[in-house]
């Protein structure tokens, strides 16, 4: 076949090429629109030894001998049962009504094969049945027919397809000129083109290679790493684990990153590092940024990064990096200070430390820390903020300026616009052996009903209250450092209201009967005040509403528990009397008492 000796025919090659080991004979015949020239092309093509049968069966021109040689069979048992006495009866009865005659039959065989027509026609003699002559064939006759059958077995029966065209407008042949065969290719036709190939073997090489990289030991390099860190930031370093990432952020991850020892160790959960490329060939290698994820800088440790900042900007350091990026860091101070803050860390022109900027994930808080030197200046700007998630405390704004020197954070400047009041003011904060905090501040026009549903007495008291407090506080921890604070100082409440107490209804009564609920206008309220860890007390309260004056002093526990006495006068008057109340029971319904106890 490769040869091509022994099939030169057009019409042999054409009738092999659509041999697929799928179509049957009857599918090959409809292709080529010939059935004859297919059926001896596939019988050549058998003979030579180029196709076989599928199955284990006869092949075309067998099975259409053995159909051929059924219908003679049939055809000339007919006849001799026609022929014979016993059946005369049977076909008179048979075919009394409907004569049949076995000529067309016979004409059929003879037109099949030329030996067929070579028979006598004397050899036949005319049966009367029911009126009409039949031919009958004779037992001699019989005979030499049936051997005959040697040739006739060499013809095949035409297909009900080939009936069926025969009846239709045949379409015009085409001569084997006009066919077009395509040569036959030697081996497996490729069925993939140059540009698939090339697109299939760039996205095997990346599957390769972010498998190397996915698979690569890399702890293997763990020692060489830490030894370029520490020589680049003067101190010990320890590293977890270390991995190379691709996808989204590419970088080199370290994992569990540990700076300093002891108590200045600095604490890092991963550790990206984003080199540039060109300075992995050569002895010193740059970073275009170096992101800490997961980091606590406590501030006696941001105290320490200066010195990290002077090793990396020698020239003799193995490691540079340009730019130094914070996410998911807490910052604090003797464990108070904010966490889920991001920032990055400035540098100068010569690379030495500038300052840490940072801000928490909403943008509500920012500070920046700058080097002194003995300390860090701090300063914290928000607008908007929380101290916490849920807190009732919301500042429209924060400003605050300081340092952290010697174990003490001094806030030498503090603004604070909180309830639609102003308070400024200073404080020391300490954390040294115990949490500690002092200081005193000035407030303007604070907003009395809001206050109170912060410090949870709920609206009880309405108008601005301003005024000036001095403070101190000492406890266990931060967590619980306001519930400690004691502070004196005295205040001015304006246009304002007391709800729960009528002092001019129990005026009014001059009788000893309880007064509850009402409420107490006034144009000025003022007094001095002073907090313990147990109560808040009220002293020399003087409250004026109009013609009425009332002075004296109240005190409100911990539990909101109420008690004082205050006394009454009409103003304006040629009689002026003065009228004592005591006040007592829970904040929320106070009873007030006319006359003294």
């Amino acid at each position: 076949m490769h040869q091509r000796t022994r099939v030169m025919q057009r019409n042999v090659r054409m009738v092999l090429i659509l041999v697929d080991s799928q179509s049957t004979v009857a599918d090959l015949c409809l292709k080529t629109g010939n059935p004859q020239l297919t059926e001896n092309a596939l019988r050549d093509l058998e003979k030579g030894g180029f196709i076989v049968p599928r199955v284990e069966q006869d092949s075309l021109w067998g099975e259409s001998n053995k159909v051929a040689q059924e219908i003679r069979e049939a055809a000339i048992n007919k006849a001799i049962q026609i022929s014979s006495p016993g059946a005369v009866g049977v076909v008179e009865s048979s075919v009394s009504d409907s004569p049949v005659s076995i000529d067309p039959v016979l004409d059929h065989l003879a037109k099949s094969d030329s030996s067929i027509s070579q028979l006598p026609l004397s050899s036949m003699h005319s049966t009367q049945v029911s009126g009409a002559n039949y031919p009958v064939f004779s037992q001699e006759k019989t005979q030499k027919l049936s051997e005959t059958q040697f040739t006739l077995d060499q013809v095949a029966k035409p297909s009900f397809l080939e009936r069926l065209k025969a009846l239709l407008p045949s379409a015009p042949q085409k001569n084997d000129e006009d066919i077009s065969i395509k040569p036959i290719r030697r081996g497996q036709r490729s069925t993939m083109g140059w540009p698939m190939i090339a697109v299939s073997g760039f996205f095997g090489l990346l599957g390769l290679a972010y498998l190397t990289i996915l698979f690569f030991p890399y702890d293997s390099y763990l020692p060489g790493v830490e030894a370029a860190f520490e020589q680049a930031s003067g101190r010990p370093v320890k590293v977890g684990s270390m991995r190379v990432d691709v996808y989204p952020n590419p970088g080199l991850l370290l994992g569990n990153v540990h700076i300093g020892t002891d108590k200045d160790k600095i604490r890092i959960a991963e550790l990206r590092l984003v080199p540039v490329i060109g300075s992995l060939i050569i002895g010193k290698t740059s970073f275009r940024e170096v992101v800490l994820n997961g980091v606590s800088l406590p501030a006696e440790l941001i105290v320490g990064l200066p010195g990290v900042f002077v090793e990396l900007s020698k020239p003799t350091a193995r490691v540079r990096v340009d730019h130094i990026r914070f996410e998911k860091t807490e910052v604090s101070f003797g464990g108070l200070g904010f966490s889920g803050m991001e920032g990055e860390a400035r540098r100068s022109a010569d690379g030495l430390f500038q300052s840490l900027k940072l801000r928490d994930p909403d943008h509500s808080l920012s500070f920046e820390v700058k080097p002194l030197a003995q300390g860090l200046e701090v300063n914290l700007e928000g607008f908007g903020w929380h101290p916490s998630q849920g807190s009732p405390f919301l500042f429209d704004s924060v400003n605050l300026n300081g340092a952290i020197e010697n174990g003490a954070f001094t806030i030498r400047r503090m603004e604070l616009r909180l309830f639609n009041g102003l308070i400024q003011g200073f404080a020391v904060l300490r954390a040294d052996k115990q949490p500690s905090m002092s200081g005193e501040v000035v407030f303007e026009r604070v907003n009395a009903s809001r206050l109170g549903n912060a410090v949870g007495v709920g609206e009880k008291f309405s108008g601005g209250i301003s005024g000036k407090l001095k403070f101190s506080s000492t406890a266990d921890s931060w967590a619980t450092i306001f519930s400690a604070v004691i502070a004196e100082g005295d205040f001015t409440v304006r246009r304002g209201s007391i709800r729960g107490i009528d002092l001019a209804e129990a005026v009014r009564r001059v009788s000893n009967m309880s007064v509850q609920g009402g409420a107490t206008l006034f144009e000025q309220l003022t007094g001095s005040v002073n907090f313990t860890p147990t109560s808040y007390q009220f002293n020399g309260l003087i409250l004026d509403s109009g013609l009425m004056q009332s002075t004296g002093q109240i005190e409100v526990s911990k539990n909101l528990q109420i008690r004082g006495k205050m006394v009454l006068q009409m103003r304006g008057t040629a009689n002026q009397t003065r009228v004592p109340v005591t006040i007592s029971g829970p904040l929320d319904a106070p009873v007030l008492q006319v006359g003294s106890k």
